[in-house]
């Protein structure tokens, strides 16, 4: 009987402690995934690997040059969970999802739904950067909403006096590439040339 009272406890203690993160799951999926990461794509949608990866790696290359931002993409209503009032008000769920964050995060926070973005930086003015968003134009569909989301980070970084660092290496690559083709090529010229002057001194 008494390890039965002993079971009954522990799971009533389990449940008091995960039914918060429970709740903050349902309610807004958003919160949960940025509580710790920095990017937030819609669970459901047929999102391109390449474009989620590419969004990744513009986000952590923001965050290695000092210029931390965390990024939601919202491409239905069913993205916000039991927010869904905030479907197409994305300057609101910037400020409710930056008051979800504020306890761990109080950065910048971008939020690309399809028909605008909505930016938070906690009491700090973003005004300038609201302008440049208004640039920026949105794809369609949840890999234009990505490929957007991308592009934004790169452009408020470089606003910022952050820009992205160019891919010295990968220009080195590809020089380096086009050198050894040439000389191949160079090589094979000479070589057919001294064939063809050898089969001439042979013939009679």
């Amino acid at each position: 009987m008494a390890w039965r009272i002993a079971v009954a406890v522990a799971g009533a203690a389990l449940v008091a402690v995960a039914a918060p993160a429970l709740a903050r799951a349902d309610g807004d999926p958003a919160s949960d995934v940025l509580y710790n990461g920095k990017v937030f794509v819609p669970f459901y949608g047929k999102l391109s690997p390449t474009l989620e990866r590419q969004l990744q790696q513009v986000v952590a290359d923001a965050w290695k040059e000092h210029f931390p931002i965390k990024v939601a993409v919202i491409s239905s209503r069913s993205d916000l969970g039991a927010v869904g009032a905030l479907w197409l008000e994305p300057e609101r769920y910037s400020h409710f999802l930056g008051e979800e964050l504020a306890f761990l995060y109080k950065g910048r926070l971008l939020i690309v739904m399809p028909n605008g973005y909505g930016l938070n930086h906690g009491a700090l003015p973003t005004a300038a950067e609201r302008r440049l968003l208004a640039q920026v134009p949105i794809g369609k569909g949840l890999n234009g909403q990505t490929a957007s989301a991308a592009d934004a980070v790169r452009r408020l970084a470089a606003a910022a006096g952050h820009p992205r660092p160019k891919p010295i290496a990968a220009k080195s690559s590809a020089s380096r590439d086009r050198l050894i083709i040439a000389g191949v090529v160079i090589l094979l010229g000479t070589l057919a040339l001294i064939l063809v002057a050898s089969v001439r001194r042979r013939l009679p």
